[in-house]
């Protein structure tokens, strides 16, 4: 009788040059039930090896790697394994560095920060992309280990996207303007965003807000967090905008 796939234990391959990092993550890993740690790496050359061997369901990258960048193995195993779902695992958490990985055809994002019951979930989400057929087909990528907005701050920020002021933004939806204030420094905080402008632009690239305004369709699983920029980082002296009317 044929196996059924999906009752065989999902296969990763971890990679991780942080000792500690490495460790835990394969402890945690090991302990989620249906999870195999099929080989474990600190360097982007023998990450490569152990995908030729092991053929895993998931690489879980670290793309801080102290001999090959992260991003070049992501490219390699993408190109050559395509079968495989490619978990990126990083400290950044920018929106435009999550793009520029999507367009590598990286399955998932997950920031360092994300909580073990994210790293679980995001094994298993891609395990299934990659045991469906999706990953080869190029799937949809998704973003997990980011604070999401609540419902009421995604409406405030699609009345910030068609340009309302903090009192009409108060009116329109029977809130004080001092609560406005409260929930747009929160959305400013929760996307990365150093001014409204940024988080509306932030907030339609994640997909939250729709180019007139209207609700966007999120493509990244739980999230709405922001991330890393690669250029360099803002002034200390700078701080947030979040009044407006």
């Amino acid at each position: 009788m044929a196996l059924d796939v999906e009752q065989l234990p999902i296969r990763v391959v971890l990679v991780d040059d942080h000792p500690v990092m490495r460790s835990g993550t394969q402890i945690l890993l090991e302990q989620a039930p249906g999870i195999e740690v099929a080989g474990v790496a600190a360097k982007g050359g023998e990450a490569l090896r152990l995908v030729d061997v092991h053929r895993p369901d998931v690489l879980l990258l670290d793309l801080r790697l102290p001999d090959v960048s992260g991003v070049a193995v992501a490219q390699r195993v993408r190109a050559w394994y395509p079968d495989v779902a490619v978990l990126a695992l990083t400290g950044y958490d920018d929106v435009g560095y999550f793009r520029a990985l999507q367009q590598l055809g990286i399955q998932g994002y997950l920031r360092k920060t994300a909580s073990g019951d994210e790293i679980v979930a995001a094994v298993r989400m891609a395990a299934a992309a990659a045991r469906s057929g999706l990953v080869a087909a190029g799937a949809e990528a998704f973003w997990m280990g980011a604070e999401p907005l609540t419902e009421r701050e995604r409406e405030v920020l699609r009345l910030l996207a068609v340009r309302r002021r903090n009192q009409e933004i108060g009116e329109e939806l029977g809130l004080s303007k001092k609560t406005v204030e409260f929930h747009v420094s929160h959305i400013l905080e929760k996307l990365g965003a150093r001014s409204r402008e940024e988080a509306i632009d932030k907030g339609r690239e994640l997909g939250l807000v729709g180019p007139d305004g209207q609700a966007g369709v999120e493509t990244r699983g739980p999230s709405s967090g922001s991330g890393p920029s690669t250029s360099s980082s803002p002034s200390t002296s700078s701080s947030p905008s979040t009044s407006s009317g």
